[in-house]
């Protein structure tokens, strides 16, 4: 559905708007952009950007920290060692928090 809406909304962008969107903000999901690039809505002379959403970026960090967090557990691996630096879950929260932080500045 994604797919198709965004597919329709670039292609009537110039017919009804008079304007050509170049940035695509996406959510992870390459299924959109790759339609977009395929179909090439403007023509060969303009070229589509993809621009990760800063929020999904940051929680798919905290994701795959905390997977593999679970994972080595499970084979009994400790991350940074017991005690001070160890990697928990609140040592995730603010790695995704500063994570989050360095790119809006940045």
């Amino acid at each position: 559905m994604e797919v198709e809406a965004a597919r329709v909304f670039w292609l009537r962008s110039v017919a009804r708007h008079k304007l050509r969107y170049t940035v695509l903000l996406s959510d992870g999901d390459a299924k959109t952009f790759q339609q977009l690039t395929s179909i090439k809505p403007y023509g060969d002379e303009v070229t589509i950007e993809k621009e990760e959403c800063i929020n999904h970026v940051s929680k798919r960090l905290g994701t795959a920290l905390r997977n593999l967090v679970a994972d080595c557990r499970k084979r009994g691996i400790t991350l940074g060692g017991r005690g001070r630096g160890q990697l928990t879950q609140n040592a995730i929260r603010k790695l995704t928090i500063y994570y989050n932080r360095a790119i809006r500045g940045g």
